[in-house]
């Protein structure tokens, strides 16, 4: 055996396993893209609602606040409770959207991540890659034809 039929038997042992190596990198990194997307569209989501939430309590505080500088310190001091300012309904609401949107988040990184890994295992695997079935198609039928009546003169 010479050092050519080696340097070619290897050469073509190895190229098939580097093209599925490149496909497997290939396809978890798409699915690393959609499962980032997912995520940062959810982060931003809750950012927004907190800082809305944030706004709204802080107004609350300051209308709460204004409200006891003008009563006056006695006023306050003899009933407090009425100064308070209301915000807990404000804080269980922007708990439960995150909340909300965390577990929706979370689920779909799921099925993604799950995806690609099946994806990935095929491929490695030498089974075929499950794809989505095309719609099916129906068949159109041409309208019928209306029959021409004649009438007879």
């Amino acid at each position: 055996m010479t050092v050519q039929t080696i340097v070619s038997d290897v050469k073509g042992r190895v190229e098939p396993l580097v093209a599925i190596g490149q496909e497997v990198v290939t396809l978890s990194v798409d699915a690393l893209l959609k499962a980032n997307d997912v995520v940062v569209d959810g982060v931003q989501t809750v950012v927004k609602t907190q800082i809305e939430a944030g706004k709204d309590l802080l107004a609350t505080f300051q209308s709460s606040f204004e409200k006891a500088k003008s009563a006056g310190f006695k006023a306050v001091a003899a009933a407090p409770i009425d100064y308070l300012p209301d915000g807990r309904e404000r804080v269980v609401s922007a708990y439960n959207d995150t909340l909300t949107v965390v577990t929706k988040t979370s689920g779909e990184v799921v099925k993604i991540v799950k995806k690609g890994y099946a994806t990935v295992s095929a491929k490695l695997s030498g089974a075929a890659v499950a794809k989505k079935a095309p719609a099916k198609k129906t068949a159109r039928k041409a309208p019928a034809k209306k029959a021409a009546t004649k009438k007879a003169a």
